[in-house]
């Protein structure tokens, strides 16, 4: 259970939106307690949703039919840096069942605002439309704020040069990774796609380094108690940044132990099972290698 401070501080403030052409969706009019965003501003923005992407600073990735980028936004006045993910349904069997769920931009905007609520450092979601034909979903836009900062695989991947401060930042970031997925855990989440480029490394105003869910895709909740969902972001994670040099067992070691003593895992249950998330971590390493022919 969190204080009431910290689920006023992560509080997201929302509003639904009714806009042309079928497209809808829901808007952030305060977010996590200090940005206000009016309405009509939102509306005048996404007038046309589907040229949102033009005059874009940045392309992060291209995948398909889906595109990340980075853009200035300005919202009623207030101008934001912004993250927009744009997904199309695509074509094909595949394409027409995803278009009749619920708009991945709304999930990713539910689950964004739970897991703001439950104290987890995510980067905070200001907006979520969709387009529908007939009863079909064809394509949805999620907005979030952009975290300035490294994408942790970088930031891991630079570090070599860091010498003896090296172990004192390894310390620190084990501990914020343990505590993310510790805090998933106590609150039935798991992480299935917890790769470090997922994951946003910066530091405070007192130079301590914190660490940001960017990407909640892969969060989902779970309901039985199975370790392979309960940890699953541990070794996922481990897997991910296993081809850099200079991260030692200890480093994985140490946020293991972090991420016990949080969910309360006995001392002698814990020796047989960072042997078998480490099996699996060393498995899904060797499996992208093998797919990247090396």
């Amino acid at each position: 259970m969190h204080d009431v401070e910290t689920v006023m501080r992560n509080l997201i403030e929302i509003s639904d939106v009714t806009l042309v052409d079928g497209w809808r969706g829901w808007v952030a009019v305060r977010a996590a307690g200090k940005d206000q965003f009016s309405k009509a501003g939102w509306e005048k923005l996404l007038a046309k949703p589907g040229k949102l992407l033009e005059g874009a600073q940045q392309t992060l990735k291209i995948e398909g039919l889906n595109t990340v980028t980075v853009k200035y936004l300005d919202i009623g006045g207030r101008g934001v840096k912004a993250v927009i993910k744009q997904r199309q349904s695509g074509a094909g069997v595949r394409g027409i069942f995803r278009s009749m769920g619920a708009a991945h931009a709304i999930r990713n905007f539910i689950a964004a605002v739970k897991i703001r609520q439950y104290g987890l450092p995510v980067a905070v979601p200001l907006a979520a439309v969709y387009h529908k034909r007939f009863l079909f979903c064809d394509q949805s836009i999620y907005i979030s704020e952009y975290i300035e900062g490294t994408n942790l695989y970088e930031f891991l991947r630079n570090m070599q040069a860091r010498g003896e401060e090296r172990y004192w930042i390894m310390r620190e970031l084990s501990s914020r990774m343990a505590e993310i997925f510790a805090e998933l855990h106590k609150n039935n989440l798991w992480h299935r796609d917890a790769k470090a480029t997922n994951f946003v490394v910066n530091q405070d105003g007192d130079g301590e380094y914190c660490v940001t869910i960017t990407d909640v895709d892969g969060i989902k909740q779970y309901f039985s108690s199975s370790e392979d969902r309960q940890m699953q972001g541990l070794w996922q994670l481990a897997a991910s940044v296993m081809e850099l040099p200079g991260i030692t067992r200890t480093d994985y070691l140490r946020a293991f132990e972090i991420y016990c003593d949080e969910v309360r895992i006995p001392e002698e249950q814990r020796r047989d099972i960072f042997r078998r998330l480490a099996q699996k971590a060393q498995a899904k390493y060797r499996l992208k290698q093998a797919k990247q022919g090396r």
